[in-house]
């Protein structure tokens, strides 16, 4: 038939719902191809299907049309009880005249009486409610899931009548329901088993109507009488597993076809004649040019892959086709095969391969058993994929497909250049691939600067993550999770600096960030820093055990002499003196101290034997990159096992002194630039480090500026990594604790004076007695005054308000409903710090 077909639909029994009616309409009208806009699908839709149906000609060589549309349709709802194959043929009789419709009194309905010519197919459609009379005639109607009736539209023209009938039982035990069942069965793709298994024959009815129109088109010359809709049926029923087929796991439903509107379906297999095999699609085929991929990820088959796991349909016979993955970035090309099945004891064969390699180097796959090696690399940013397929392909043989990832990073790189980008991949914008363990080594000189300021990170939680070192095993930052804005980090650190960068997943976007060796190290050398310290206390003299960092960078595959390079560093701590006493504490005394060189560091020493500072050191160690956290320079213990830190100098003093004492320097710029400082080092400590780390003793006195009024957080003695685990459950939690701490700061830098009593201020029983706390602008410095510009003054009503949210944690009532984050805090800062500039 190779014009416009029209399909007339008798709808036959009381059991039809105008849901199952409209899902065999819409299968019907979408079995034309040209209804499809769009890019090609990767599930086969019903134009697709059709598409194979136009493989087949007339005499002429015309294709079969390529429009089907639903005609005229009629409803039969008298008595389906018992029915006879002779009333059925009286029925299907009668829908040609609209006398014979009217003599049935309203149980026989038409929106027209079907026409007879030769564009035409007409079908009936059992519901579910008929039942046939169980006799001998009747047989075929009873056991058989469709067929055909021979009927006089009038007299001396003959019609054929399909049929089709939806499951009268169960859908295990019918069988006109055995394509919905199998391993990839979850569900019918419409919701109704009996009207999804009934859209397959109609369709399969259908597909031999217009190839075989008057009974000299396709019929199999094995004398089994097989049309190009019913030949594949047997093929399907042979498999245990069932047919495959497309999963949606939410819907909990299977399809191997869609439709317009939105419709899934499950369609026969039809024969394609081209390819001698049973197909959904019309397979494409190679041609002999190099087909070349350029995306760094993707996905390659032949057959139709159906859920990354198995081939929808078989691949064509006599093909040789050849794929090159080219990606110039990429350090080695990963492949993944996610099914392989190819005609057993034949001539197909898929091969991975290097670029430009013999055979010797290729992976040549013909077989992929269950314990097989799936996963193959080919190092270089380019590799080549060829299959060869033989003269025949049976069903079974459905074809293969594998992912491929290009690999951005591999093993160590070293980075000797002043400035630049790293990071996976760096402004690619692609994800990652699983397995990955690569090593950035930034090669500063010991001592000076190495910054990093991170762009973006994008890292699958809990899976993969992103370490920083300072060295080779001091561990001062790991992320894992999404950054953005002001959250991402930025780390000052000095010397040598690692980046560890590890997969288990691909489901994150990666990470880059720009770098800055103030001093890199030359490629062929090596350098030693080591720092003695001598301390003399009371006119005694105590040699501290050579406090050593040494630093071996680059070693070089040949041996060398140490070169010009290397260094030696003294540093003579004069702390007999009583003006060198920086402060004291409960537990120790901080003096000022004095390098060979001239420079001043400050070291903090025991006041008795016991000095534990393990934790304190290590956690130092981890955090004393960012700039606005005191810097641990050095450590050493005496014969006593009394245990020393040293620490940069700041010159400046501590805050306290300084509102105290001259806070009349401390304008509101430098006092609002100090609480966004030391809230960046506190985010350090909440948020970048992992485990995160609480200071516990957040208070002035712990604040140190330069000679610029910057400043950095100190006083670490109570620092802990966090555990939540507090015994009263009305406590705050770790960096709730933290969080309070700030608020008082923020209020001492408000007023201008020093709030001693801190504990007093966890007692407010309301968010009113927080506001009288804190107050307004009247109780503000007035050394200082208040801001002739609207918009300053606004900005110090913020950062109060500020305040007040974070002191609000000492409330119980209001504990629970809107804890702030040291995160919301930094920001909330950052736009008061917007009211200032805008001025």
């Amino acid at each position: 038939m190779t014009r416009p077909v029209r399909v007339s639909l008798l709808w036959f029994g009381t059991g039809w719902q105008e849901s199952g009616k409209e899902a065999i309409r819409n299968a019907i009208n979408s079995l034309t191809p040209s209804r499809y806009l769009g890019k090609n699908s990767e599930v086969p839709t019903l134009g697709d299907w059709w598409n194979i149906v136009r493989q087949y000609t007339d005499s002429s060589n015309d294709p079969v049309s390529d429009r089907v549309d639903v005609g005229s349709e009629c409803f039969y709802t008298g008595s389906e009880l018992n029915m006879t194959r002779d009333q059925v043929i009286d029925i299907g009789h009668s829908v040609f005249n609209k006398t014979l419709i009217d003599a049935f009194r309203g149980n026989l309905t038409c929106n027209e009486a079907f026409e007879v010519n030769e564009n035409s197919i007409f079908h009936v459609v059992f519901s579910h409610t008929v039942i046939f009379l169980d006799r001998k005639e009747q047989t075929e109607l009873m056991v058989s899931c469709s067929g055909d009736l021979q009927v006089e539209a009038f007299a001396g023209a003959n019609v054929t009548l399909g049929w089709a009938r939806a499951p009268q039982k169960d859908a295990n035990s019918d069988q006109c329901s055995r394509f919905l069942q199998g391993k990839s069965y979850l569900g019918p793709p419409n919701g109704d088993e009996k009207i999804d298994s009934l859209v397959g024959y109609i369709l399969s009815k259908i597909t031999e109507g217009v190839t075989n129109r008057d009974g000299r088109g396709w019929i199999a010359n094995d004398g089994s009488g097989m049309t190009v809709g019913s030949f594949c049926a047997s093929t399907i029923q042979r498999r245990p597993e069932g047919p495959p087929l497309f999963r949606d796991g939410e819907r909990k439903v299977s399809f191997n076809a869609v439709g317009l509107n939105g419709y899934r379906y499950i369609v026969q297999y039809i024969w394609d004649q081209k390819i001698q095999n049973c197909a959904l699609k019309v397979s494409e085929t190679c041609n002999f040019n190099v087909i070349v991929l350029k995306q760094p990820k993707g996905y390659l088959n032949r057959g139709l892959a159906v859920n990354h796991t198995d081939g929808l349909q078989p691949y064509p016979p006599n093909q040789m086709c050849q794929w090159s993955v080219s990606y110039p970035a990429a350090k080695f090309i990963s492949f993944t095969m996610n099914y392989l099945s190819l005609t057993a004891n034949g001539d197909d064969t898929l091969q991975i391969c290097p670029s430009n390699s013999s055979l010797a180097q290729c992976n040549v796959l013909q077989l992929l058993e269950k314990n097989s090696n799936r996963k193959f690399k080919v190092m270089g940013s380019k590799a080549t994929i060829k299959f060869t397929s033989g003269d025949h392909v049976s069903f079974e043989s459905r074809g293969w497909e594998l992912s491929y990832s290009a690999g951005f990073c591999n093993g160590k790189e070293d980075v000797y250049n002043h400035d630049g980008i790293i990071g996976y991949p760096p402004l690619i914008g692609f994800s990652y691939i699983e397995g990955l363990s690569c090593l950035w080594i930034l090669h500063g000189k010991p001592g000076t600067l190495v910054s990093l300021s991170f762009t973006h990170i994008n890292i699958s939680e809990d899976f993969d993550f992103l370490a920083i070192y300072n060295g080779a095993k001091q561990q001062v930052a790991n992320f894992s999770g999404y950054y953005s804005g002001s959250g991402l980090p930025h780390l000052n650190l000095t010397g040598e600096v690692r980046i560890a960068f590890a997969t288990q997943t691909e489901k994150g976007q990666g990470w880059s960030a720009n770098y800055f060796i103030a001093s890199p190290v030359s490629r062929n050398s090596k350098t030693f820093l080591v720092i003695i310290i001598v301390v003399s206390a009371v006119g005694v003299s105590i040699s501290l055990a050579f406090i050593a960092f040494a630093l071996r960078k680059n070693r070089s595959r040949c041996s060398y002499a140490m070169d010009s390079d290397e260094s030696l560093m003294l540093m003579r701590l004069e702390t007999i003196r009583d003006e060198n006493l920086i402060g004291e504490g409960p537990s120790a005394v901080v003096y000022r101290a004095v390098l060979t060189d001239g420079k001043c560091i400050a070291v903090k020493a025991p006041k008795g034997t016991a000095s534990p500072v393990d934790l304190e050191r290590e956690i130092l160690s981890k955090s004393s990159s960012h700039p606005n956290i005191i810097s641990l320079v050095g450590y050493a213990h005496d014969g006593l096992q009394r245990h020393y830190l040293a620490f940069e100098f700041m010159s400046g003093g501590n805050l306290r002194m300084n509102l105290m004492e001259r806070g009349e320097r401390l304008d509101w710029e430098k006092r609002l630039a100090i609480a966004l400082q030391i809230c960046s080092a506190i985010q350090m400590l909440h948020m970048y480090l992992k485990p995160p780390i609480y200071h516990g003793n957040i208070a002035s006195e712990n604040i140190l500026l330069d000679e610029l009024s910057n400043a950095k957080l100190a006083g670490f003695s109570k620092a802990d990594y966090c555990s939540n685990n507090r015994m009263n459950p009305g406590d705050l939690s770790e960096m709730a604790e933290d969080i309070w701490s700030f608020g008082i700061v923020l209020v001492e830098l408000l007023r201008g004076q020093n709030l001693d009593d801190r504990n007093a201020y966890k007692n407010f029983r309301s968010l009113e007695e927080v506001n009288e706390f804190v107050g307004n602008h009247e109780h503000f410095d007035r050394r200082l005054g208040i801001p002739d510009e609207q918009s300053r003054i606004m900005g110090l009503a913020k950062l109060g308000e500020i305040a007040k949210w974070c002191i609000g944690l000492g409330c119980g009532v209001e504990r629970e409903r809107n804890n702030p984050q040291i995160g919301d805090v930094l920001s909330g800062l950052k736009q008061v710090k917007q009211m200032f500039c805008c001025v």
